[in-house]
């Protein structure tokens, strides 16, 4: 029998069925849809983040210490304070390298203007007037004294269009306030993914000390951002910051044995960033891939339903001269072709859904290729192996007593 002729026969038992043939699909249809659109989705948000990202590239590098959790999945940053004045000032003196800008986190419990107040909404951070040489300002400008701050857009409309010279108070932890003058508003780096920050100058509100590997008392944050000469410099400045905090810096002293310092270009973040929403949406595709294989079990039951119900038909088959190879090619080929339509239906519903979504998230539309071959290749692959025990099971019935069947 050629396959022209079982493909022939395969359709016609299919469409004999409708609703049977349907329900059967139904598992790899919302099996591979999920995969589909969970591919869609993490796909468009990786290249919302990246967009923004690369439209906000300068030649600045983040110094900070990360972890890796304890399942093994992405990295978690560590906030301990262990780069210290002496390593921001080892840091200045290196070759490619522009500014060091340090950055901590201030404990700050409310944030308030004189006519409206939030508490633990707005993040406030403590840095160098340097490391807004690259920001792009709408309002104002970098603060100079003491008593100023900055703060980003999202802030800014949080309190009704606070703008440079209005005045914004901080209540800390223990109770003391600071009253700060606005000198600027920053563009949002991430668009409405950002939050509301404030920052204000390290000097001094940022009092966070430890004791050094010299035996010193001295100021420490948990992050730095590294400025190169340009664009060109960034990957000289680079090896030469690497090099200064691995061999000499008082952090790789400080740091725990299970930390590691890193120093990430923008290109070093996006990589990252993109492994970890990969790995996370192949993550819960596998999850949503449990029901390719009720799908899978589906298909497999129908079969040995339908061999049954065509005993006879098989008999007849092998009566007039088909080999058992026939009778297996016509069962799998039904099969292959449920697994199939079963895999064209789920991308199309993937798609759709994903595309929603996406619309809805306002984020950019990818489409994902590569995994819809593998979603047409898996939809055979499953009418395969669903096919296999029913097709041979039909290719093994004896004709003689399927003959006598009524």
């Amino acid at each position: 029998m050629n396959l022209r002729e079982s493909l022939r026969i395969s359709w016609r038992s299919i469409t004999s069925h409708k609703l049977r043939s349907t329900l059967t699909t139904i598992g790899v249809i919302i099996g591979i849809a999920a995969v589909i659109t969970f591919v869609v989705l993490g796909a468009g948000f990786s290249a919302s983040i990246v967009g923004d990202i690369e439209a906000e590239q300068e030649p600045v590098m983040v110094v900070q210490t990360q972890a890796e959790p304890e399942g093994g999945f992405g990295v978690v940053p560590v906030e301990t304070p262990i780069y210290t004045e002496t390593d921001i000032e080892a840091l200045e003196g290196q070759a490619d390298v522009s500014f060091v800008a340090p950055e901590g986190s201030l404990d700050v419990v409310q944030t308030a203007t004189d006519d409206e107040q939030v508490t633990g909404v707005v993040s406030t951070q403590a840095t160098t007037p340097e490391s807004f040489e690259h920001s792009t300002f709408v309002d104002g400008e970098a603060f100079d004294g003491e008593d100023e701050a900055v703060i980003n857009e999202p802030t800014s409309q949080l309190f009704d269009d606070l703008s440079a010279g209005d005045e914004l108070t901080l209540t800390f932890e223990d109770g003391e306030t600071a009253t700060l003058t606005v000198t600027g508003v920053v563009e949002s780096e991430f668009g409405e993914q950002t939050p509301p920050q404030v920052y204000v100058p390290a000097d001094p509100y940022y009092t966070t000390t430890i004791e050094t590997p010299d035996g010193d008392e001295e100021r420490a944050y948990p992050m730095l951002v590294v400025g190169a000469e340009n664009f060109e410099a960034v990957d000289s400045a680079q090896e030469a910051t690497i090099q200064y905090l691995e061999d000499e810096s008082h952090a790789a002293e400080l740091k725990s044995d299970d930390d590691e310092i890193q120093v990430q270009t923008v290109e070093d973040a996006i990589e990252q960033f993109t492994d970890i929403v990969d790995q996370l949406t192949l993550f819960i595709g596998a999850v949503a891939a449990i029901a390719l294989v009720v799908g899978s079990i589906g298909i497999a039951n129908i079969m040995i339903v339908s061999v049954t119900e065509r005993t006879r038909e098989i008999g007849i088959m092998k009566a007039v001269g088909a080999r058992r190879r026939d009778v297996m090619q016509l069962f799998l080929v039904e099969s292959v072709i449920l697994g199939v339509i079963g895999a064209v239906g789920g991308v199309a519903l993937g798609i759709g859904v994903g595309f929603l979504g996406v619309e809805y998230l306002d984020w950019p539309m990818v489409y994902p290729l590569e995994w819809i071959a593998l979603a047409i290749g898996v939809g055979v692959g499953v009418g395969i192996v669903s096919g296999l025990y029913p097709a041979w099971r039909a290719a093994r019935v004896d004709p003689i007593e399927a003959l006598r069947r009524e």
